[in-house]
């Protein structure tokens, strides 16, 4: 007969493996899907369409017009290479210190791999009529959406309120920067939003995938 004692025990930073649920599959193929319309819609609504285009620049002549341009630069200064950088470590550091290996690399792969799409983005399409540069997606507001979106995914389950409570004041707080600073239009911070849904939709897909992950499920 089993007892406490012959029982085998479970490490405190590596809890039993739970099992396979679809829900996540589904959820993460929505956020991708969701992610992806919105970058698609903020870009032909907003850029593409005249009328969206016009109203897009009055809104940001809106919030620019708040008086506000030195302190929504002085905020947006705070997220540099260096901060990000430090950000990124200690959320990996977090997912180590609780024996989540895969869910460091998740972090890791979410923040630079959405500023990677999000680069390429801006960088592949154009405002047409206009002499600007393109400015759709925002890099700052990906870089705190993602880095909040980390936050949720690393603390236990049970600080998940309060980090995605955190998360959404840090990147609405980053988006009305952008728009006072006369950084970026509101569309450019939708389409930043949906860059990092997408992305992190992807990378859960990706992970579920893994054989490794596959075997502990089965074990």
């Amino acid at each position: 007969m089993t007892t406490l004692a012959t029982a085998p025990t479970v490490p405190l930073f590596d809890a039993p493996p739970r099992r396979h649920r679809p829900g996540g599959a589904v959820a993460a193929a929505l956020a991708v899907v969701l992610g992806a319309g919105a970058v698609a819609g903020s870009y032909v609504l907003a850029v593409l369409d005249p009328a969206g285009r016009a109203l897009d620049d009055a809104l940001l002549r809106a919030a620019t017009g708040l008086g506000l341009r030195h302190e929504g630069r002085t905020l947006l200064e705070l997220v540099g290479v260096p901060s990000v950088a430090l950000a990124v470590v200690a959320l990996a550091g977090v997912a180590l210190a609780r024996g989540r290996r895969g869910r460091a690399l998740t972090v890791v792969a979410l923040v630079l791999g959405a500023q990677v799409v999000a680069q390429l983005l801006k960088a592949g399409l154009v405002r047409p009529d206009s002499a600007e540069g393109n400015s759709l997606p925002s890099g700052h507001v990906t870089l705190v959406a993602s880095l909040g979106l980390a936050l949720v995914l690393v603390v236990p389950r049970v600080l998940r309120p309060l980090a995605a409570l955190a998360a959404v004041a840090g990147t609405g707080l980053a988006g009305v920067a952008t728009m006072v600073a006369g950084w970026h239009r509101p569309s450019d911070v939708v389409a930043a939003l949906g860059v990092v849904a997408a992305t992190a939709g992807v990378l859960t897909l990706a992970e579920a995938r893994l054989p490794g992950r596959r075997r502990r499920r089965s074990a």
